[in-house]
């Protein structure tokens, strides 16, 4: 999505966009936030959308960059924090512009690398990760390939408990293929990222960053089909959530 996309989106934002801090029932990422935080430290909520976690930020950093595309979003998120006057709002596309924000000591990053075109994406990655300072740290979430997988098969058996048969229902549960070998999924027509653990590690460890945490956020079904059946349980959908230091 461009600028333009995400600005129609701004006023329906809390309805079309899938929460994931809210969705984040192990609290995973205010653990990290809330691990980091010191009385002087500046975080940046890259990609903030409409400021969905700059609460939990401001509330615990000295100053917030709010960094996003969406000249609108960046409006609805300013908004809804009148009374935080420690938070900056910046207007930036990371796709195309150089860094017009300093590096801080905590940059928290949510669906954000999502792009399937690799020229756009590895600038962004690349631009993601020099908006961490050297010792600083980066809290990333991100699509699961393995998930995306999982849920491609637990749809095969809903099919086979169904009584399909085995080839009708291997091809209603099959996923568009096209891109799939480098993590591109197709959601609602829409050719998107998504990640392995393995691949994760090897970004940014090549990008001078230490990995010191790889975790699920995990969702129920319902986030991945329409009245589920009670059978459907664990394990359960999930984004992988990344804690990485920058050490060069």
């Amino acid at each position: 999505m461009n600028e333009r996309d995400w600005d129609k989106v701004a006023d329906t934002f809390e309805k079309e966009i899938f929460n994931v801090p809210a969705n984040d029932t192990k609290g995973i990422i205010l653990d990290w936030v809330e691990r980091l935080a010191t009385p002087d430290a500046v975080a940046t909520d890259l990609g903030c959308g409409v400021g969905r976690t700059l609460p939990m930020l401001a509330d615990r950093y000295a100053h917030v960059y709010a960094v996003d595309v969406s000249s609108q979003c960046l409006d609805v998120a300013a908004k809804a924090n009148p009374l935080r006057s420690n938070i900056e709002y910046v207007h930036a596309d990371l796709s195309k512009d150089r860094n017009s924000y300093p590096a801080t000591d905590v940059v928290l990053c949510i669906n954000t690398l999502l792009n399937a075109a690799l020229e756009v994406r590895e600038p962004l990655i690349d631009r993601t990760c020099r908006s961490v300072k050297k010792g600083g740290h980066l809290l990333l979430v991100v699509p699961s390939l393995n998930s995306t997988l999982l849920t491609a098969y637990r749809h095969l058996q809903w099919n086979l408990r169904d009584g399909m048969d085995a080839r009708d229902a291997q091809k209603a549960a099959a996923l568009n293929g096209k891109g799939l070998e480098h993590g591109i999924v197709h959601i609602d027509g829409v050719p998107t990222k998504h990640y392995l653990k393995e691949e994760l590690e090897a970004l940014f460890t090549a990008r001078g960053f230490t990995v010191l945490d790889i975790d699920k956020i995990e969702y129920p079904w319902t986030t991945e089909f329409d009245a589920p059946p009670r059978w459907m349980k664990a394990p359960y959908p999930w984004d992988w959530f990344v804690a990485a230091q920058r050490v060069r």
